[in-house]
């Protein structure tokens, strides 16, 4: 038999003080309700999303999950949202509910609560260290909410979760005769859970975490960052540290990659070498036998087999680092190719530019690519070498094997194997740096 799910996320979310619903809020990199789309999907379940707040944002940013969505005409409660959605459930068979907000439900804690539904409705409970704010599970009574409950009620720890599977046929009967709640008129899905139902109460709390506000945001972020983590240390990856280190979940880590303290990896990352301290790198590949050490930030770029970024390097989009390459501290790099064994070491920035295998860029060397307009491109040579403080004004091409002095600005290409020097003549006169220095303090009145 087919198996359904209705995922609740119609809310905006007051309590996150944000202009973005609730629901939309990145978790490693994946809008929170997609935490719980992926979880349903990863039993099987046909997903049916009810929508209200944002709703262009919520279908756009689950289109690529292939759920459906149900659009719910005003927040009138739990019973009213899933009202709406039973136009695409099925006449009968299992319908899981929960709320879009929980992003640290997992598959198996799902599939177990299907494995034991019997009847026409199953809740997953738990035992909550502070109950306040949860409907209550009473015995011989189902869910009670907190607004409803009598003093002795509340003191019961056997909290709802949420987390519910009915019967189709049994949400098509009781749905439409579902009464208003005061002081909101809000239908509650919760009158569905009689003394009748089935209660699974030992579940862990921790999954069952709403996200109602930025701390509680930031608190499911960390539990899942160290599960997301400790899933791929499992599989062969090298972390300093499962707390500190961010790894989004489209970023594909190879065994024997190594990741350390606080490195923050996001977007379509491929790592298979080192990514060292408090790096952050976003879109880039890293083939195995490379290393970006401390500091650096890589976003859209490429690093080769045996190549060394950093520290503190940075990598814009289009910085392909070919194997054995060395790109080093202060070192900028932008739409840039460096082939193999090819050095910029110290301060440098080059920018639209491809530079040849084992050619060598000294210290505070610029490629000039920008004339206030357009954009040119500099090629430095296989072998060359360009001492430091020098600017390449581009269009320009350096040769093969050919030597830049320091300090030259060079406007005109440089044949292989040639010498461009440029520089201006050094005025020397001796013995008058006192002379000066006096004719200075006594103009500032320092005689």
């Amino acid at each position: 038999m087919s198996l359904s799910a209705v995922v609740l996320a119609a809310g905006l979310g007051t309590r996150m003080r944000s202009p973005l619903a609730k629901v939309l809020h990145p978790v490693l990199g994946r809008p929170m309700v997609g935490w719980i789309v992926e979880a349903l999907q990863a039993v099987g379940a046909d997903v049916v999303v009810v929508v209200h707040h944002q709703e262009d944002q919520v279908r756009a940013a689950l289109a690529p999950l292939g759920v459906r969505f149900a659009h719910q005409e005003a927040p009138r409660g739990t019973g009213d949202a899933v009202a709406s959605a039973l136009s695409l459930l099925p006449n009968a068979g299992p319908v899981v509910v929960t709320a879009g907000d929980t992003p640290l439900l997992c598959a198996r804690s799902i599939q177990r609560l299907l494995a034991t539904h019997v009847g026409s409705c199953t809740v997953a409970a738990f035992c909550a260290a502070d109950p306040t704010g949860y409907g209550r599970m009473v015995p011989g009574v189902g869910v009670v909410e907190e607004a409803a409950c009598t003093v002795e009620q509340r003191t019961i720890r056997v909290v709802n979760s949420g987390l519910y599977v009915f019967d189709a046929a049994y949400l098509r009967q009781r749905l439409p005769h579902l009464q208003p709640h005061a002081p909101k008129g809000e239908l509650w899905l919760t009158d569905l859970v009689g003394p009748d139902a089935a209660v699974v109460a030992d579940f862990a709390e921790e999954e069952f975490l709403g996200v109602n506000d930025r701390a509680q945001l930031a608190q499911a972020r960390g539990i899942l960052r160290r599960r997301v983590n400790r899933a791929w240390a499992s599989s062969g990856v090298d972390f300093a540290d499962l707390d500190t280190i961010s790894v989004d979940v489209g970023v594909q880590l190879e065994p024997g990659a190594v990741l350390g303290l606080g490195a923050v990896l996001t977007g379509a990352c491929r790592v298979a070498g080192e990514v060292g301290p408090h790096c952050v790198v976003h879109d880039t590949v890293i083939e195995p036998g490379a290393r970006v050490l401390a500091g650096s930030v890589c976003d859209g770029a490429s690093v080769g087999a045996g190549a060394v970024v950093g520290p503190l390097a940075r990598l814009r989009p289009g910085a392909d680092i070919r194997a054995g390459a060395h790109v080093g501290n202060f070192v900028e790099v932008k739409k840039a190719v460096l082939h193999e064994g090819a050095k910029a070491n110290h301060l440098a920035y080059i920018g639209d530019a491809e530079v040849g295998a084992g050619a060598n860029v000294g210290a505070g060397t610029i490629t000039c690519n920008y004339d206030g307009v357009s954009k040119h491109k500099t090629t430095i040579g296989a072998g060359a070498f360009i001492g430091s403080n020098s600017a390449l004004v581009a269009p320009i091409r350096i040769g093969d094997g050919a030597i830049v002095g320091a300090g030259s600005t060079l406007t005109q290409d440089v044949p292989a194997d040639a010498i461009a020097v440029e520089r201006a003549p050094v005025k020397l006169t001796e013995a008058t740096a006192e002379r000066l220095r006096a004719h200075y303090r006594k103009r500032a009145g320092r005689s």
